[in-house]
């Protein structure tokens, strides 16, 4: 009888997330008829070719960077969100007690294995040197 009489206290807590998530929704729906209604109407041929940095990857065969750049921003997302995991364990120290200690310490410790193990397998060393991109020179001019 006891969870029948709380039914409506956990309602009355959780309508405010709900309300949230359902304004979150109208939110994106209606962002998405503007982009839609006000956004440019090409119907060019590049128009759905991969862009990146201002070079579309079908006409240019030499990108300006090389695998290596991509392997570094990887290596930092993966080891920059997992300070956001230590970042919660933070603000909840006082709660989580040594118990959350020692699981902390053992998350930096695999943490500091992986680094360790990317060091020594050489993905942290670049493997050519980065060189600007040469402006082609047509052979009758100089």
């Amino acid at each position: 009888m006891s969870a029948i009489n709380q039914l409506p206290d956990q309602i009355s807590e959780l309508w405010p997330i709900a309300a949230y998530f359902i304004l979150l929704l109208i939110l994106l729906a209606i962002m998405l008829a503007l982009s839609y209604v006000l956004g440019p109407k090409t119907r060019a041929r590049k128009t759905h070719t991969p862009y990146e940095s201002g070079i579309i990857s079908v006409d240019a065969p030499k990108s300006r960077f090389t695998n290596h750049f991509f392997l570094y921003a990887i290596f930092f997302v993966i080891f920059d969100l997992e300070t956001i995991f230590l970042f919660a364990w933070v603000i909840a120290f006082d709660e989580v007690g040594i118990a959350g200690f020692i699981e902390a310490a053992i998350f930096i410790g695999i943490l500091l294995v992986a680094l360790i193990y990317v060091w020594r397998i050489g993905a942290l060393e670049i493997k050519r040197k980065h060189l600007p991109l040469r402006e082609s020179v047509p052979t009758g001019e100089k």
